[in-house]
């Protein structure tokens, strides 16, 4: 990170930051707000040229890391918004970088970012491409695939597929061992959710036709708006 990121740091907070994200990755102490101003501030005066120089900045920065803070500041990047441009139009080389870094991610602040920024515009953008794709993901042993193939339509305001996100849940529901796993169950929920704000009797209907193969878990969080509603 640049030397103005690591100035303002505060190494005193770092283990309650640590703690609190259940990290086995360290932190440096830079308050999240701090750290998107600075990777804005050091964006403008180091602008990028194009796609492929994004890339270039953001797979070093994210497989150097030693403290989480420099993968936050490597998705701080990605989600800069003249840089979002870029990621539309280079498709085939970030998926790998997004795939790995879902992977060594491994844990819900990565995998909810990651999904809900660059992988929703790349679907919204490549529906062609990404739909085959999360749905095999859906599929994979690995939950974190699973999660991010859930959640990525929750920020759609365009171009939303009701059957995808069904196509991406089921897998995950009833014996699968995916379905006693808690980040699988929370996602689960939260997509519904998101889901039942524009469509609640279809998400009530959901959980009602598989109510004895979903976690308590996931029924909460997946009637949480509807319920409220409903009072």
């Amino acid at each position: 990170m640049s030397a103005a990121a690591l100035a303002a740091a505060v190494p005193a907070l770092a283990p309650a930051m640590q703690a609190c994200m259940k990290s086995a990755m360290p932190f440096h102490g830079i308050a999240a707000p701090l750290r998107r101003r600075l990777v804005g501030t050091a964006a403008l005066a180091h602008p990028l040229a194009d796609a492929q120089s994004l890339i270039d900045t953001v797979m070093p920065l994210w497989r150097g890391a030693t403290r989480r803070e420099e993968r936050y500041a490597a998705l701080d990047l990605l989600r800069l918004p003249r840089h979002q441009k870029w990621i539309d139009l280079a498709l085939l080389p970030l998926l790998p970088l997004l795939h790995e870094m879902l992977l060594s991610g491994a844990w819900w602040d990565h995998n909810d970012e990651i999904s809900g920024l660059a992988l929703g515009l790349l679907l919204q953008r490549h529906p062609d491409t990404m739909k085959p794709l999360l749905r095999g993901w859906a599929r994979s042993d690995n939950l974190w695939l699973r999660r991010a193939a859930m959640l990525c339509q929750r920020r759609l305001k365009q171009g939303f597929d009701a059957v995808l996100l069904y196509d991406c849940i089921l897998p995950s529901v009833g014996d699968s061992a995916m379905a006693k796993q808690f980040f699988i169950g929370k996602g689960m929920g939260w997509a519904l959710r998101e889901r039942s704000c524009a469509a609640p009797d279809e998400v009530r209907a959901f959980c009602a036709e598989y109510h004895a193969q979903l976690s308590p878990l996931t029924r909460r969080e997946a009637l949480r708006v509807v319920d409220k509603r409903a009072r």
